[in-house]
């Protein structure tokens, strides 16, 4: 069978999906792999050899659109830049798939993630194939898993659900009539979840039923939790990012092996990290971090992800507690260490508690270590992440950008830093679906989708 991956939006969007391409490559698929164009090297050096396909995903995410105009306090703005957002990139994405698609000569199914699937699935209607998505989180209409804090209920959640998808396809229908008559289709007034069900199409749920228990009883095979996805350790050596100090680091001691010795000498710190999510103010951030270790005698970790935390290092008190106490600084001569990228896999064990973001990847990777988490969310399905870990007993939510405000964060990490919260924690991570079963069922599912 020939795949063709079309893989837009965030590293966090495109990287579990590129797992499910090199199991089906290794199962003897073909499989043709497009991907943002930021993240053509990412893919380059996992040997998919990779084509660019839409728009760059770190340019739009600091882009005005996202950082100002998508936060304004004037609704009518808010909500053009919604709109906008819910369409970037959607007249690339088209053009790109179809050239993909023809410079392969077809393919047998269409694969894509949740961003995007409005176009992709538009195209695979247009050239007669089958569609597979893969969805980090629960985005269908269900009784199971609110949305939003506060709903409870079968009914009441499933009609929050019904009205969220009223409104996304409110803000993206005309958009994608667009899509539709740039191919030649006629127009539609049924909403693509409707109309992906009613085609038979393939929506594979990557996340882990311990967190959205009764979503298999109401979903079917159609659309099978299969667990959380993540790339195996011969892929993230391929990367660069195996071991603790796969990232840049800030220049403190030693680079890489300065890490190790840091995270070896004192108690295991709290990791901090947002990801690709636009930090607005790196030395605030920094200095609330330091503040609540001081308050609470715990070291930190943070990686900066996509963000610059250059010239924030000021922030960052120096110098060890007055008192000795644990959360002493380490070799750099800091309680808080900044490092670039880190393989979550090979870092998080070595820690006791994770402050992120709330997407899927991040998530999983902490609840696979074992961790309690404070999620500071930002947009999308992270609030909902940070109520499935509330609910579960290992974690507290807090929107991002109250996290710099005073004792804020220090008050999330100490809901978190117990004995008990840890202990339902390493339980609940213990219960998970293995990753490398998980990408399994997940390239199960894409070749059922043209069966």
């Amino acid at each position: 069978m020939r795949h063709v991956m079309a893989l837009v939006g965030s590293r966090g969007d495109v990287q579990p999906a590129l797992a499910v391409a090199l199991e089906l490559r290794r199962r003897g698929h073909e499989v043709v792999t497009g991907v943002a164009p930021n993240l053509v090297p990412l893919a380059g050096r996992l040997g998919l050899d990779p084509v660019p396909l839409g728009i760059d995903s770190a340019a739009l995410l600091g882009s005005d659109l996202v950082r100002r105009d998508m936060r304004s306090a004037h609704l009518v703005r808010r909500v053009r830049a919604l709109r906008a957002v819910a369409s970037a990139g959607w007249d690339e994405l088209r053009t790109g798939l179809l050239a993909l698609l023809d410079d392969v000569g077809g393919a047998d199914t269409v694969v894509t993630g949740l961003l995007g699937q409005e176009v992709a699935a538009a195209v695979a209607e247009r050239r007669g194939l089958a569609m597979a998505a893969l969805h980090y989180c629960p985005v269908r209409a269900n009784g199971v898993v609110s949305p939003v804090s506060g709903v409870r209920g079968p009914r009441a959640t499933r009609a929050v659900w019904t009205l969220g998808e009223r409104v996304r396809w409110g803000l993206t229908r005309r958009a994608e009539n667009d899509q539709r008559a740039a191919l030649g289709l006629g127009g539609t007034r049924v909403h693509l979840p409707t109309r992906l069900r009613d085609a038979g199409a393939v929506e594979v749920q990557a996340y882990d039923p311990a967190l959205a228990p009764g979503l298999v009883g109401e979903w079917g095979p159609r659309r099978p939790l299969t667990g959380f996805l993540a790339l195996d350790d011969d892929a993230l050596a391929r990367l660069g990012e195996t071991g603790s100090g796969s990232g840049a680091d800030d220049g403190g001691a030693g680079g890489a092996a300065g890490l190790d010795a840091w995270l070896d000498d004192g108690e295991p710190p709290v990791y901090v990290g947002f990801g690709s999510m636009p930090v607005a103010d790196p030395a605030a951030l920094l200095a609330a971090v330091d503040a609540a270790c001081a308050d609470l005698g715990v070291r930190a970790l943070v990686s900066a992800g996509w963000n610059d935390f250059s010239g924030a290092d000021g922030a960052v008190g120096g110098g060890p507690d007055a008192d000795g106490a644990a959360g002493a600084p380490g070799p750099d001569g800091k309680r808080v260490r900044v490092v670039g990228a880190v393989d979550h896999a090979a870092v998080l064990p070595r820690c006791r508690a994770a402050v992120h973001h709330g997407g899927a990847g991040t998530t999983a990777a902490a609840l696979r270590a074992g961790l309690p988490a404070v999620v500071g969310w930002y947009s999308a399905d992270q609030p909902m992440w940070g109520g499935l870990l509330r609910d579960a007993g290992v974690g507290v939510a807090r929107r991002a950008s109250t996290l710099t405000e005073p004792g804020v964060l220090a008050g999330a990490l100490a809901e978190v830093l117990d004995d008990a919260t840890a202990a339902r924690a390493a339980a609940l991570g213990a219960r998970l679906v293995p990753a490398d079963r998980a990408v399994a069922a997940a390239a199960d599912a894409v070749v059922s989708a043209a069966a």
